[in-house]
C-alpha cells in the first residue's frame, strides 16, 4: 500500500512549469519556498496529477500560508483553510521529514534479469 506522503516520482521528474507555478503560488499564498522544497512536495503526486495542480496554481490563494506540502494536501481533497492551519502548526514539516525517511527506507528496484 502507498502512503499519501510517498514519492510517487523522482523530484527532478516534475516539470519545470509545473514547479514554477507551484513556487508562484505559494510566494503569493505567503509561504515562499525553496525549488527543491516544492519538488520534493510534488514528487507525491503523480505525472497525470500534473493538470490538476496548474488548475489550483492558476487561481488566486483562498488562505495563506500555504506551501507546497499544502498544495499537495489541498489536491487531496484537504480545505485550504485546514491546509493553512496545517502550515503554520508545522504540520508540512512533519510530513517533509517523512518523505524524506520513507523515501531512505524504500529498497531500490531490483535489476531487471535478461
Amino acid at each position: 500500500m502507498i502512503s499519501p506522503w510517498q514519492r510517487r516520482r523522482q523530484p527532478d521528474d516534475v516539470p519545470t512549469p509545473v514547479a514554477v507555478a507551484v513556487s508562484d503560488f505559494c510566494r503569493r499564498a505567503k509561504a515562499p519556498a525553496p525549488a527543491q522544497q516544492v519538488r520534493e512536495a510534488l514528487a507525491l503526486l503523480t505525472e497525470e496529477e500534473d493538470f490538476r495542480v496548474r488548475a489550483l496554481t492558476d487561481g488566486e490563494p483562498e488562505a495563506s500560508p500555504l506551501g507546497p506540502f499544502a498544495v499537495v494536501d489541498i489536491l487531496r481533497g484537504v480545505t485550504p483553510s485546514l491546509a493553512a492551519q496545517r502550515q503554520e502548526c508545522g504540520f508540512y514539516d512533519v510530513v517533509q521529514e517523512l518523505a524524506l525517511v520513507r523515501e531512505e527506507k524504500t529498497p531500490p528496484p531490483a535489476p531487471a534479469s535478461t
